[in-house]
């Protein structure tokens, strides 16, 4: 028998993950592109502070009512706490006070990991994955898809860009690259990893027919990540494919030869990298980075960012500089030409070199051993229903492309909403 008021708290998360996987990544708020950021920030904050009072709240009233919860703590949740707790000291022992709980330029300070831990908990103490989530995120990647699949044909059906301007003025008119409802094109491919991930892998392992037809939006996800020309993207695609087929596949005989063929591949592909006869572009980058030559322009520029990102790591290597001080450290500066202005770094573009660079060593390794401690959830429940191994997949693309990725609010809440349906009770 379940309690009154544990059934509604879950009731209320229910349509929490529905709203943060199937509306959040269309609202682009009333401004479009100019102040995306802010707008999603907003959303999230506001759609997460809402739920967990109410979640929390209905708990608390069942508490008083003598409804007595059994909350199952995982390794997870134990490292995802501690990562928690290193945030905050860092925040309060940082030289730049008050502006750790926001952060200085992105939103990505103190207060927004708390938010992101309140999802993680929340979700997976709360949520169980369920097909409705699959489906809200395929309706979601769909609309976005479509919008971004205009606007490289030069359209702009929904004025997002500046009036009298498109996707084809970026780097001229606009600052960057916008396209569809995720605004900068490195967060659309960021965004795109989770149904990329998620969808082909939950249409192909369920057992309801009518699943298969989320292979469409799954399939655009994957062709997409392939138009827009962010490296990142294609990269995590590729990894996740070599790693996650042999998590998925159901069949113990079939998965070991899939991780044979995955691991000779990897192999082959390494060795590849390594004689690699090019001059110019992601593989030939790629060699060198394994040769041991980082030049500042790989990656566009992420080589120069990623060499002082290491610098300032090494100035404050325990607890960094504090949540979202990122751009305060920073210094690189660079000239656009084209709109006559000038460009400050403000990102490691690199989250896990964020962390290292924000809230240190003591910070990482907790969430490095979160992240450990899911995947071995994750391959334990490779045969627990069809959500479980699709949740994991994307879960795993995502994190290949937060190798390369910003790791903002625009996209970062829906990774920990999936983190937690990997943490929770079985499906």
């Amino acid at each position: 028998m379940e309690y009154p008021f544990l059934r509604r708290a879950r009731w209320v998360t229910d349509k929490f993950i529905l709203l943060m996987l199937g509306v959040f990544p269309l609202f682009v708020g009333w401004r479009g592109y100019s102040a995306i950021t802010e707008s999603k920030f907003w959303f999230f904050a506001i759609a997460t502070g809402a739920w967990a009072l109410c979640a929390g709240t209905m708990l608390v009233c069942g508490l008083a009512r003598g409804e007595r919860y059994h909350i199952p703590v995982r390794p997870a949740h134990l490292m995802a706490g501690l990562f928690l707790a290193v945030s905050g000291v860092s925040a309060c022992l940082s030289e730049y006070g008050a502006v750790t709980l926001i952060g200085s330029d992105r939103n990505d300070g103190f207060l927004t990991s708390v938010l992101y831990g309140l999802i993680f908990f929340g979700v997976s103490l709360l949520a169980r994955p369920r097909r409705r989530y699959a489906w809200a995120l395929g309706a979601s990647a769909a609309v976005c898809c479509a919008i971004a699949v205009l606007q490289l044909f030069g359209l702009d059906p929904f004025w997002f860009y500046p009036e009298g301007t498109n996707y084809y003025d970026k780097y001229v008119v606009h600052s960057s690259a916008f396209l569809s409802t995720l605004g900068n094109v490195g967060m659309l491919a960021a965004y795109l990893c989770l149904p990329a991930g998620i969808l082909p892998a939950y249409a192909l392992l369920s057992e309801h027919k009518w699943d298969r037809a989320l292979l469409l939006p799954g399939a655009l996800a994957v062709v997409l990540l392939g138009l827009i020309d962010v490296d990142a993207g294609v990269v995590a695609a590729a990894g996740t494919v070599l790693i996650a087929v042999p998590v998925v596949i159901q069949r113990d005989r079939a998965a070991k030869i899939a991780g044979g063929v995955s691991g000779g591949l990897m192999g082959a592909g390494i060795i590849t990298l390594w004689f690699w006869p090019g001059k110019s572009g992601l593989l030939y980058e790629m060699s060198q980075v394994l040769h041991g030559h980082l030049a500042d322009e790989f990656g566009s520029h992420r080589g120069q960012i990623w060499k002082q990102g290491w610098e300032l790591f090494l100035e404050k290597p325990w607890l960094g500089g504090g949540p979202g001080t990122t751009s305060l450290r920073f210094d690189i500066i660079w000239r656009n030409e084209a709109l006559d202005r000038t460009v400050g770094v403000t990102n490691a573009h690199n989250a896990y070199l964020g962390y290292l660079i924000n809230v240190g060593i003591l910070g990482l390794a907790p969430y490095l051993a979160a992240i450990g401690c899911t995947f071995a959830t994750w391959i334990k429940r490779r045969k627990h229903g069809a959500m479980y191994p699709a949740l994991g997949t994307g879960f795993l693309c995502y994190l290949i492309q937060d190798f390369f990725g910003l790791s903002l609010p625009l996209t970062a809440p829906m990774l920990w909403v999936v983190w937690g349906l990997l943490e929770s009770a079985e499906e």
